[in-house]
């Protein structure tokens, strides 16, 4: 049992990009430093096939109906105006036959795509590459997907209502998801998976009324900082789902996490109910939770309360929690607890939390 689904196999393949016809797009730059400017009516991937690395690729205010796919290092894609989010991205009335739909099985706003198996292994990967600026909206897939990623930097975008994640990246390093929005997005607003390098920072996002605010699950150096999250069924999980290596060196600080009540009924995903979960950690280890603000997270699941930290062997088959530390957390009004823990693993650690409840009894002060 898994409390989300991974991502489904592909077919092993060389990526190239996919020639379409549209209007030129203007330019000006040196080389490989060239800077390319999308006006509405123009198409957005037909300036990402001609992009060579280093180049910058600002689209104007308007609204796009495109799925894109960026294979090469070293591209920038932005929004002309980032502090106003009026360059939208919006699903085209005819899916794109291209890898990012086959590997999604629909859809995605825009796919960040290195080499790699059917089984998800890398084999080469896409560097470099940022992406700011853009309000992504209602794809089936995800907003932002990246895969066999290495730096890749999403900032200042909003997805929004899309089927599956805002923002994810799998088997991926070195990525930076920062001051983001994410909302209404089925499962994840943002998520780090199946990197045990990951060695990513998940810092200064706001994430609301997903499935999930933030979700780290079996990778490894993933720090998840100054986030707010709220309205989602769990604001942050840490979740090794039983794959070789499981979850850890995770850092959960300074985030201020609330209200997340949304009900997420069972499914073959997760056959019980989640609601009511603040700071949930199953299965982690060597990772800290410290200096959050957890309040008004209630529910009545076995995943609900302020800061949850329980062993992944019941659910998943993974790992007891062990040596992770909860210290310093403002928690209240949480329930079934402000602090909830299994005793299942070894080396855990709980002191100066500012809390009224903790199960069992003593995890609060001291």
């Amino acid at each position: 049992m898994t409390l989300v689904k991974r991502m489904a196999p592909v077919c092993l393949v060389v990526i190239g990009a996919l020639a379409l016809q549209a209007p030129a797009v203007s330019a000006h730059g040196g080389p490989g430093g060239d800077t390319v400017v999308v006006h509405p009516g123009q198409l957005i991937q037909d300036a990402i096939d001609a992009a060579r690395p280093g180049t910058t690729i600002v689209v104007e205010p308007g609204v796009y109906h495109e799925s894109l796919q960026i294979t090469t290092d070293s591209i920038t894609l932005r929004g002309a105006d980032p502090d106003d989010a009026n360059t939208v991205l919006a699903p085209p009335a005819v899916p794109p036959t291209n890898l990012c739909t086959t590997v999604n099985g629909a859809p995605s706003g825009i796919c960040v795509l290195g080499q790699f198996t059917p089984d998800g292994q890398v084999l080469k990967t896409v560097d470099n590459d940022r992406i700011s600026g853009l309000k992504i909206q209602d794809f089936p897939a995800s907003g932002v997907f990246g895969l066999a990623t290495d730096r890749l930097s999403v900032s200042e975008v909003t997805a929004l209502n899309d089927g599956e994640y805002g923002i994810a990246r799998f088997a991926s390093t070195g990525s930076r998801l920062v001051h983001n929005q994410t909302a209404g997005n089925q499962e994840a607003g943002l998520y780090v998976g199946d990197s045990p390098d990951a060695d990513t920072v998940v810092s200064d996002n706001r994430t609301w009324n997903n499935g999930w605010g933030v979700f780290v699950r079996h990778s490894q150096e993933v720090q998840v900082t100054d986030n707010e999250s709220w309205g989602n069924c769990l604001g942050v999980l840490v979740l090794d789902d039983g794959s070789s290596g499981g979850v850890g060196d995770v850092t959960v600080r300074d985030n201020r996490v609330h209200d997340n009540n949304r009900s997420c009924p069972p499914n073959e995903e997760h056959p019980f109910p989640i609601s009511g979960g603040g700071i949930v950690a199953i299965g982690a280890v060597h990772t800290g939770i410290d200096h959050n603000t957890v309040t008004g997270n209630v529910g009545s699941t076995q995943v609900s309360g302020g800061v949850v930290l329980i062993s992944a062997q019941p659910i998943d088959g993974g790992a007891s929690e062990s040596n992770d530390t909860v210290r310093d957390n403002r928690l209240r009004g949480n329930q079934l607890a402000d602090i909830v823990w299994d005793g299942a693993g070894a080396g855990n650690k709980f002191f100066d939390n500012e809390c009224a409840s903790s199960m069992p009894p003593g995890l609060c002060g001291e």
